[in-house]
């Protein structure tokens, strides 16, 4: 199964969630939509969220940290929280699944690291999208070495044509 790109997380719309028939969003949340160390979404996420929500997608959140470091975001965002999900393994992806009640077709998990959250995703053989970190400038080191180490199958993932 392909596994899409966009630029930002931000360029991902409703209209090309219904286009490939997707109904539930796993998102990871560090460096996807909110930058290392920051408490509270802005106010582009929250809009950007907002604007999923009100056209009936379901969002969840899933990260790999703990839950007193990002419930603060996730309730601002009022979304359901996948808290140590420990991506890339399935585990975390099976819980989100299993908490959305949603249909395995129309789920699509969206992350910045080809490690972490797009194999996650193809373990549970849901769709995946790739998009560009928001701020990488300030990831930790072990972040950016999984990305040197992934970046042919990075490459890879952004030689695809855009569908949209």
């Amino acid at each position: 199964m392909k596994t899409y790109h966009l630029s930002s997380v931000y360029e991902l719309t409703p209209e090309i969630l219904s286009k490939i028939g997707v109904k539930c969003l796993i998102l990871d949340v560090d460096n996807t939509i909110r930058k290392y160390n920051s408490a509270l979404p802005d106010d582009k996420t929250k809009a950007f969220i907002s604007k999923l929500k009100s056209e009936g997608i379901t969002i969840l959140l899933c990260t790999n940290n703990f839950k007193k470091a990002i419930k603060p975001f996730a309730d601002a965002l009022h979304c359901d929280l996948i808290d140590f999900s420990l991506k890339p393994s399935p585990l975390g992806m099976l819980r989100a699944w299993i908490r959305s009640k949603a249909c395995h077709s129309e789920i699509m998990v969206v992350g910045d690291q080809v490690f972490n959250d797009i194999l996650a995703g193809k373990l549970m053989l849901f769709k995946t999208m790739l998009v560009s970190p928001i701020d990488s400038n300030n990831e930790p080191s072990s972040v950016t070495v999984r990305r040197k180490m992934f970046k042919s199958f990075e490459k890879k993932i952004l030689n695809n044509i855009n569908p949209f």
